[in-house]
C-alpha cells in the first residue's frame, strides 16, 4: 500500500519528511511553502487520506506498520537520512520513526499531539472514540463531517485552504479512517519510550489548544532535552502561525547536519 506524496525536486537541500494528522491531507502544509527554500520537502498522504490507499486489515493500521510504509518511501526516493516533521497523528508517527529508525533520522519537529504523548486512555475518551468508529461504520462518508476535527470546523484556517482541505476530508475513506481510529490511535503513544529518543527533537506548541498544555508542561519537566517553542496558535499551529512555524523549523533543523 504505497503512500502518495509530493516530493520537491532534488536540488541538494536536506530532505524533510512532513506527515499530517487525521482527516486532512498533505495539502495541510501549503502555508509552509517557505520551507522549500531550505529543505527538500516530502509531503505524504496518510493511508485512507488524499491520494493514498486504505489499510485493509487491523495490522496495516498499527503505528509500527505505518512507520514501515514511511521508511519504504524513503528507500524508494533513495534518501539515506531525512529530517522529520509531524502534525497531530503524524507527530506520533514521526516520533515513533525516530525511535525505531534513528539511523535514518536527522532531527525531529512535532506539533501538538495528545494521543502521541498520552499516558493512558480515560473511559470517556475510549467511549468517544468508539462512538466515532461506530458512526463511520454505520453511516460511511455521511459521518465524516460529524467528527470534531473535520476541517469544515477549522475557524482559524484561511478560507481557501479550509475549502480545499474540506474537499479532501470529504473524500477520506471512512472504513480506512475507522481502522486508523480503532487500531492506530490507541497504539500511537510513545510516552513510555521518550527516554530512548536519541535524535534532536523539538515540540512547536500551539498554546491556544488548552487541553494539550498539561502534556506540554509534563514534557518540559520530564524530558528537558526536547526543546519547546510556544506559538500563539492552536492544534494546527503550522497553519495558524505559518511564518513563525517555518522560522522555528529552519532555526532548529539548520543546526543538525544530515
Amino acid at each position: 500500500m504505497p503512500l502518495a506524496c509530493s516530493a520537491d525536486p532534488d536540488m541538494g537541500l536536506p530532505p524533510l519528511l512532513m506527515v499530517h494528522g487525521l482527516l486532512v491531507s498533505r495539502r495541510l502544509w501549503e502555508p509552509n511553502k517557505s520551507l522549500a527554500q531550505s529543505f527538500r520537502r516530502i509531503r505524504v498522504d496518510l493511508p485512507a487520506h488524499g491520494d493514498s490507499g486504505s489499510p485493509k486489515s487491523a495490522a496495516a493500521a498499527y503505528p509500527e506498520n505505518l512507520v514501515r510504509q514511511l521508511d519504504a518511501l524513503r528507500q524508494e526516493l533513495g534518501i539515506e537520512r531525512w529530517h522529520l516533521c509531524g502534525q497531530s497523528f503524524g507527530a506520533g508517527l514521526v516520533l515513533r520513526y525516530a525511535l525505531d529508525l534513528p539511523q535514518h533520522s536527522g532531527a525531529l519537529v512535532f506539533t501538538n499531539a495528545n494521543a502521541a504523548l498520552r499516558h493512558d486512555w480515560p473511559d470517556e475518551l475510549k467511549e468517544a472514540n468508539a462512538n466515532r468508529i461506530n458512526a463511520l461504520k454505520a453511516n460511511g462518508a455521511d459521518a465524516l463531517r460529524g467528527l470534531p476535527y473535520h476541517p469544515v470546523h477549522a475557524r482559524r484556517f484561511p478560507a481557501e485552504l479550509r475549502a480545499a482541505l474540506t474537499r479532501d476530508a470529504d473524500g477520506t475513506d471512512p472504513d480506512g479512517l475507522a481502522l486508523l481510529l480503532g487500531e492506530g490511535l490507541p497504539r500511537l503513544s510513545v510516552q513510555h519510550r521518550l527516554q530512548d529518543l536519541r535524535v534532536p527533537a523539538m515540540l512547536i506548541n500551539g498554546v491556544k489548544e488548552s487541553k494539550f498544555q498539561p502534556i506540554r508542561n509534563w514534557l518540559s519537566r520530564m524530558h528537558p532535552s526536547i526543546g519547546i517553542t510556544d506559538l500563539e496558535g492552536g492544534h494546527s499551529v503550522n497553519v495558524d502561525c505559518s511564518a513563525a512555524f517555518d522560522s522555528a523549523v529552519c532555526d532548529f533543523l539548520g543546526k543538525v547536519p544530515l
